[in-house]
Parts: C-alpha cells; structure tokens; sequence
C-alpha cells in the first residue's frame, strides 16, 4: 500500500525512516542538525527536492516540541527580533530558489563556512557578539539564513554560529534556536504549498517519518538533560566540523 502511495520501495522507506530517526536524535540532544544530517543521508535515496520538502514537517514539528518545553527561555529571543524578521523574508525567498537555484551551490557555501568557524571554536578563537551588534548582524544573518533554508531545508548552520557567538547556556540555545527555526519553517513551509511543492507522494512520506523521528527526538532529548554544558559545548563544535564537511562532500558530488 505504501508503496503504490508513495512511489517508493519498502527498503527505501525503511532507509528514509532510519535516517530520519537518527537525525531527529542529534536534534533532540542538540537543538539543531536534523535537516544537516537528515537532507544529505534522504536525499542520496530519494532525490534532494522531495527529501527538501517532506523533512519539513517533521523538523516542523520538533522545532515546536522543543521551543514549547524551553518556553521559559522565550525572553531571551527580544534582542533576537530582527534576526527573526529577517529569517521570514530570506525563507519566502528562500522557497523559491529551491525551484530555480542547484541545491550544491548553496550546500557548499554554509559548508565551507561552518567548516571554518568549527575550526576557530574548537581553537578557541571563536567571536563573541557585543549586545550593541547582536541585532544589526543579526539581520544580514537572518536573510542569509532564510534564503539557504529555504533553498535547501537547512537553517541551522548561521544560526548556530550566531547564537553560539552571544553565549548561551545549553538550555536557552536549545530553546531560542528552536523557535528560530519555527520562525524560518512557517514561510518555507507556506512558500512550498503555494508553490505546488507538497504533493500527495512527498506528504505521505513526511507522515511515514514522524512516528520514527518522535522516537529519536525522546531519545536525544533525554540524552541532553544529563549531558553538562562543557560537554555540551565541545557535542555542538564536533558536530558543527561534521555537518559542514558533509555537506562540502555532498555539493561536490
């Protein structure tokens, strides 16, 4: 049945679901890297435009399950307001350069620069943002985020980078990066419907993959909740180099 749905083999599907699992457990420990990990891995399987559009749901919804459980951190994200605004303009636009843009081109840009800044941070040579510049660079980052995560389902990488650069703890991170990401999905999500983006096959595949993400999401969740901030800071930098090589090996293929 699922496969006269879907268009795809039982062994596909089973493939899409595991690496839909095991990325939602790295978003659950971290906050951010289901898209990164996810993309890559589904999109070798079943092609990047419907890997693209049926992981967006999914992430979707962990990023409105983990904002919900940090909401007390939710102050944190006002001197965040014009990254926000500018993360829904660059993702309206951002939707529509999924239908026109090579998905290598802009995988290999956020790749190579969070290939550097991985580098800088695990040297502790990272930056650390002023709160008079958080806001002002917060906007070019909120464009530039909103137009890669569109085109390509992947916010996180700018926006780990800046969060990580105004220094929050593990909690707040994990809770201001989240609703970030809710901010960033709603107009891509928006733009892909308006563009005619979630057919019948790729929101079926979307529904196949949430009972598995839902698993992996619990799993990394309470991983976090032991982990300390030390740890939790060297878990983001490692995590960072690898996802930045990923995709810098992916756009070259």
């Amino acid at each position: 049945m699922l496969e006269t749905l879907t268009g795809q083999s039982t062994g596909t599907i089973t493939l899409v679901a595991a690496a839909a699992a095991l990325a939602a457990a790295i978003k659950g420990t971290l906050g951010f890297g289901f898209p990164p990990v996810a993309t890559p891995l589904i999109a070798g399987i079943i092609g990047a435009k419907t890997a693209v559009v049926a992981l967006a749901i999914p992430g979707l919804l962990q990023n409105i399950a983990q904002a919900w459980s940090g909401r007390v951190h939710v102050k944190r994200c006002r001197p965040l307001l014009p990254l926000l605004a500018a993360l829904v303009v660059g993702s309206l636009g951002g939707a529509y350069l999924l239908t026109v843009l090579p998905a290598h081109l802009a995988m290999m840009l956020v790749g190579v620069a969070v290939v550097v800044y991985a580098l800088l941070a695990m040297f502790r040579l990272e930056p650390t943002l002023p709160p008079t510049w958080a806001g002002p660079i917060g906007v070019g980052v909120g464009l530039v985020a909103g137009l890669l995560g569109g085109a390509t389902g992947i916010f996180a990488p700018l926006l780990v980078l800046y969060l990580t650069a105004v220094r929050l703890d593990k909690e707040q991170f994990t809770a201001v990066i989240s609703i970030a990401f809710f901010v960033g999905q709603v107009p891509q999500i928006a733009g892909y419907a308006g563009l005619g983006l979630f057919t019948a096959d790729r929101l079926l595949l979307s529904a196949v993959m949430i009972p598995p993400v839902a698993v992996g999401f619990a799993l990394g969740t309470a991983v976090r909740s032991w982990m300390s901030q030390r740890v939790f800071v060297v878990v983001v930098q490692l995590a960072l180099f690898m996802i930045g090589i990923r995709l810098v090996l992916e756009a070259m293929k």
